[in-house]
């Protein structure tokens, strides 16, 4: 799964150069930490039983869900599994009453596909570096 997201955030990396902050950084404690995060959920997104994604969505106060970190192999991008995930992790949390996420505020494609599956732009902004700027989403 690590190798898998650092495939997928590896673009978004060389661009923002966000050291810190960046999927494509992380290391294996960090990703097992999600795993295992009590007050989260991890899944595999899966195409023809071949591991494509995968998404993390946490429960940030009661019945309020944030996707913490959502992706697909680039190969299988523009196919409509990213927004079949985040319905399919909504459906997991049916009992949810909001959602939340953040993405950057350039990539079009991604923000098409969150709004596609009803988010809304909440009109918060985050700078993170003078290369990357991301937007908040609720639903």
């Amino acid at each position: 799964m690590l190798d898998m997201q650092k495939k997928c955030f590896k673009k978004h990396y060389e661009r923002y150069q966000d050291i810190s902050g960046s999927p494509y950084n992380e290391i294996l404690e960090k990703m097992l930490f999600r795993i295992n995060y009590e007050k989260g959920s991890y899944y595999k997104i899966v195409s023809s039983n071949t591991p494509i994604g995968g998404i993390w969505v946490i429960e940030k106060e009661p019945k309020i869900f944030r996707v913490g970190i959502v992706y697909v192999l680039p190969e299988y991008q523009g196919k409509g599994i990213g927004q079949k995930a985040l319905s399919m992790a909504e459906n997991m949390h049916s009992d949810a009453k909001g959602w939340e996420l953040d993405c950057p505020e350039d990539l079009t494609i991604n923000r098409h596909c969150y709004e596609k599956a009803g988010y809304k732009l909440t009109g918060e902004k985050e700078k993170i570096n003078e290369n990357l700027t991301l937007v908040c989403y609720k639903k």
